[in-house]
């Protein structure tokens, strides 16, 4: 089942095959590895491996081979389309079938060629065409460059899979995607469900309220929540934020985000609780960013400053809920005795026993962490522990062991296993909560020992240990998956009592085979028994 309801290929990828030629000594194709990438950033994006479904023809038509009924089939249940548009793309007849074929057929279902604001067809150029000779389809699109062409005379190469210009385009590609998707998931959901009262909660924070909140300073932003989308709380914050804040609100409604802000200020402590509470109950994530700054004082209340009483609010709730604070803060500038207690203690998690997000950080990079966050917190609420028989599993690997976890994972589809993927930082003590919240939907947590260093492995095993101990998180076993390159017999031992580690050394394996894979099941199915 696709990840859009009514379709069976959320992505169909039309390429010419020339594009995936290399020579023997190289590899897979570019073709292929740029496959293998999106799927791979998508299934992280998503939180479930495979829960995006990508076609792509890996057949060689040429003059001698009629159209592929196939290929006509996978375009007519496709979303959305790629085109990776080259010389030899435009000399290619079968890739202009598959491109008008989908745009007549796109034309004419609900919603045209839009989904939303963007267009249901991506343009990816693998050299540095000039507009005139893009096809007809095409015009009007920007598309994304993968190719180093510095100019609109550089006709340019294709960049290479392993640069640092390839990984940035495959992220932009791979963020817009997704966001096509999700808004032609959100769309067939409405189309489908039946008409409904709309909530109370859906309405803002408070219409006998109303001309209080309206005189909120003009910076403030706000947004009636709604039925459909995922809703964030964001508080008030001090002057020195205001402006950031104004930045990530937009950008978070940009990406089909619901967001509640522009609350205060109600003058009156009372007034300003019941208003928060409020719009707290239709929440799913609360956002507070705070400074050293305190901001300004509620009017009734001496000493309480409305981000920190918002902020207080937010943790005596169970809504999931993350604080920023800028990475360069220091407590120690802080004038106001009773607020730089309260930061030092929330920092050091003493305040309250409730679990949140707490970070030091950058304000360019706020924005996709908060998105991050709330996509891992509607995984959590859409995936239950168990489904149709399959074993929920998570696979936690290193981004540069990120293509044999691919393969790894989609074996373990095809074996009554439910994987989940996890976000893979060089810090192993990075995105924990991600972690948690991941861990809380399996019973098997698989770690994969490749090409990293196993401190790494131990250091992120140990940092599981503690979230399942703090939060009794419903882990089985943990799995060592050693895989290349080849490492010594014994080269990784773990002695602890708190669960079973088990370890699989298929290392010496240079890629993933049957073999590797069956003895890795045998013993994974040993232990779910």
């Amino acid at each position: 089942m696709a990840f859009v309801p009514g379709y069976e290929y959320d992505v169909f990828i039309s390429y010419a095959h020339v594009d995936n030629i290399c020579f023997p000594d190289q590899g897979d194709g570019w073709i292929k590895q740029f496959y293998q990438n999106l799927n791979l950033m998508l299934a992280k994006r998503s939180g479930r491996l495979d829960s995006i479904k990508i076609w792509w023809d890996t057949k060689k038509l040429d003059g001698s081979v009629l159209f592929d009924d196939s290929i006509a089939a996978g375009i007519e249940k496709a979303a959305i389309m790629i085109c990776l548009n080259s010389p030899g793309y435009k000399a290619s007849k079968y890739c202009a079938q598959e491109l008008d074929l989908f745009h007549k057929k796109a034309a004419g279902e609900p919603g045209g060629l839009k989904a939303g604001q963007q267009t249901r067809i991506f343009h990816v150029l693998l050299n540095n065409i000039p507009h005139t000779d893009w096809p007809d389809e095409l015009q009007g699109s920007t598309g994304f460059p993968f190719h180093d062409g510095e100019d609109q005379h550089d006709f340019g190469d294709t960049v290479e899979t392993t640069s640092a210009q390839f990984k940035a385009q495959m992220r932009h590609l791979k963020d817009a995607v997704f966001r096509a998707l999700e808004t032609m998931q959100k769309e067939a959901g409405s189309a489908s469900a039946p008409t409904k009262p709309k909530k109370l909660a859906g309405k803002k924070p408070s219409t006998a309220k109303a001309s209080a909140a309206e005189k909120a300073p003009a910076t403030n932003t706000e947004s009636v929540a709604s039925d459909e989308g995922f809703t964030i709380f964001m508080s008030e914050v001090p002057d020195t934020l205001r402006s950031p804040r104004k930045r990530i609100i937009s950008e978070l409604e940009k990406n089909g985000y619901q967001v509640l802000a522009g609350i205060p200020p109600p003058d009156a402590k009372e007034e300003l609780q019941k208003e928060t509470e409020a719009a707290l109950q239709t929440s799913g994530l609360a956002v507070n960013l705070l400074d050293i700054y305190p901001g300004r004082e509620v009017v009734d209340a001496p000493d309480v400053w409305y981000p920190q009483f918002q902020t207080e609010l937010s943790l005596k709730t169970e809504v999931d809920q993350l604080i920023w604070i800028p990475a360069d803060s220091d407590f120690a500038e802080i004038e106001e005795g009773e607020y730089r207690n309260f930061l030092t203690k929330l920092e050091e998690g003493e305040l309250t026993k409730k679990r949140y997000e707490f970070i030091r950080g950058s304000k360019s990079s706020l924005a996709r962490q908060i998105m991050d966050y709330a996509e891992v917190i509607k995984s959590k609420s859409a995936a239950p522990i168990e489904d149709d028989g399959e074993i929920p599993v998570l696979l936690d690997a290193h981004e540069n062991d990120h293509l044999y976890a691919l393969d790894l994972g989609r074996s373990l589809l095809q074996n009554q296993f439910r994987p989940f993927i996890n976000p893979q930082e060089d810090d192993p003590r990075k995105n924990l909560d991600l972690l948690g919240k991941r861990m809380s939907q399996v019973r098997k947590l698989i770690f994969l020992y490749g090409n990293v260093s196993k401190d790494w492995v131990l250091e992120r095993m140990n940092a599981a240990l503690q979230l399942i101990l703090t939060n009794n998180y419903p882990i089985e076993d943990f799995f060592i998956y050693m895989a290349p390159p080849h490492k010594e017999a014994g080269d990784i031992s773990i002695n602890q009592r708190l669960l079973k580690v088990n370890v699989i050394d298929n290392s010496n394996d240079p890629t993933l085979t049957e073999q590797a894979v069956d003895r890795f099941l045998k013993e994974l199915k040993l232990q779910a028994g």
